[in-house]
């Protein structure tokens, strides 16, 4: 039976209080000093920890190493929030190599202002990965800025491209007439004109 400093004039109501009350010396102290850390808070609790920290973007799946980070880096976060390096800090969250592109290192140059994420992923992973990266940067990102997604597998290297006109000329002469001339064309990718002229000249039997 608990002990209480209730009178004897008190009513059910109060009695009921104070035995659920009680309860609470059962709560170790020592639980209570982990309540505020990140890495020692009990597992079950780190969503409230989360909220009381003010952590933007919360995911009941991710492993207990990312909500402990992403509960760890909250106020840090805050600090940078709206910046370049805030939005790299949210994408680091996804655990998926990334590149973030500004509209100032784009090829050709983008709209002022404007920026480019790109994550690495499988194909058949794409819906998942953008649908956990795009609050990430939302968040994160300057509110005025606007900012364009993308996922899937990254090719590595310096592509090429260019434009251009193959020409194709073949000439056929005989000892007797001109037969004439025909043309075929052919686009292909390459940079500027590319013109190649066969003959055929057949001997006299």
């Amino acid at each position: 039976m608990s002990v209480d400093l209730l009178p004897d004039s008190a009513t059910h109501f109060e009695r009921e209080l104070a035995g659920l009350s009680g309860e609470l010396d059962a709560i170790d102290p020592v639980v209570i000093e982990t309540l505020w850390d990140a890495w020692r808070c009990p597992a079950a609790l780190l969503p409230w920890l989360a909220w009381a920290l003010s952590v933007d973007v919360w995911e009941d799946g991710w492993a207990e190493t990312v909500k402990r980070q992403a509960i760890a880096d909250s106020p840090d976060y805050h600090r940078i929030k709206g910046t370049v390096q805030a939005v790299t800090t949210a994408l680091a969250l996804a655990e998926r190599p990334f590149e973030l592109t500004e509209w100032f290192d784009q090829v050709p140059r983008g709209r002022r202002g404007t920026s480019r994420v790109f994550v690495e992923t499988t194909l058949d992973d794409v819906g998942r990965i953008l649908r956990a990266v795009r609050p990430l940067v939302m968040s994160a990102k300057p509110k005025s800025r606007p900012i364009v997604f993308g996922a899937g597998e990254m090719a590595r290297g310096v592509p090429v491209i260019g434009a251009g006109l193959r020409v194709a000329e073949l000439v056929t002469v005989d000892p007797y007439a001109l037969e004439g001339e025909t043309f075929e064309f052919m686009p292909v990718l390459a940079a500027g004109l590319f013109v190649e002229e066969l003959i055929i000249v057949e001997a006299l039997p």
